[in-house]
C-alpha cells in the first residue's frame, strides 16, 4: 500500500496567506495594549493618590486659614476693647508727661523778651491744651497804648499764635491795663 500523502491544496481565486505571521503580529499588538492599559491604569490610580492628597492638604489648609481668619478677628476685638479700655489712661499719663515736659523757663524768657521796659504783667493764667500748646491769657500795665503797640509787635515777632487783646482799661492811676489772649507753641 502505498501511503497517499495528501496534499492540501488551495485553488480559489484568493488564496489564504501564511496566518502564522498575522497570529504574531496580532499577538504583538494585544500585548502592547495590554501594557499600554496597565501603564497607563498604574499612572492613573498613582495621580489619583496624589489628587486625592492634593485636596485633603487643600482642605486642611483652608481650614487653617479660617481659624487663623477667626484667631485674627478675636485678637483685633481685643486689641480694639485694650484700646478703649487704657485709651483714659493713656490721656491721662500723656497730659502728665506734657506738662512735666514744658519748658516753662523758655515760656517766661521769651514773655520776658517781648515786654516793653515800662510794662509789666499784673495776673497770668496759662492753660496747657493736648496739642503741645499753651493758651495763655494775661493782664498787662503799661504807660501808654504805644507800649501796647510794641508788646503785640514783640509777641509777634517772637512767633507767639492768636494774639488777641480781649480787654482794655484804665486804672485809678491812669496805667493802661490790657488783658491778652496767645497760644504759645513747645519746642520739642
Amino acid at each position: 500500500m502505498i501511503k497517499s500523502k495528501r496534499l492540501n491544496l488551495n485553488i480559489a481565486s484568493h488564496p489564504l496567506r501564511n496566518r502564522r505571521i498575522f497570529y504574531s503580529f496580532l499577538t504583538f499588538l494585544v500585548f502592547m495594549c495590554l501594557l499600554v492599559f496597565f501603564l497607563g491604569g498604574r499612572t492613573f490610580l498613582e495621580y489619583r493618590s496624589k489628587a486625592s492628597r492634593v485636596k485633603a492638604s487643600i482642605t486642611k489648609t483652608d481650614q487653617l486659614i479660617r481659624n487663623v481668619q477667626r484667631d485674627e478677628k478675636k485678637f483685633s476685638a481685643g486689641i480694639q476693647n485694650a484700646i478703649k479700655g487704657y485709651k483714659s489712661k493713656v490721656d491721662r499719663i500723656n497730659s502728665i508727661i506734657l506738662k512735666k515736659s514744658f519748658s516753662w523757663i523758655e515760656f517766661f524768657s521769651d514773655l520776658e523778651t517781648s515786654l516793653p521796659d515800662s510794662s509789666y504783667i499784673i495776673s497770668l493764667a496759662p492753660t496747657l491744651t493736648e496739642d503741645s500748646k499753651m493758651q495763655v491769657r494775661f493782664k498787662v500795665a503799661s504807660s501808654d497804648l504805644n507800649d501796647l503797640i510794641k508788646l503785640l509787635d514783640n509777641l509777634n515777632a517772637l512767633e507767639f499764635d492768636r494774639i488777641r487783646i480781649i480787654g482794655e482799661g484804665e486804672n485809678e492811676t491812669g496805667t493802661h491795663i490790657s488783658e491778652i489772649s496767645l497760644y504759645y507753641e513747645r519746642d520739642n
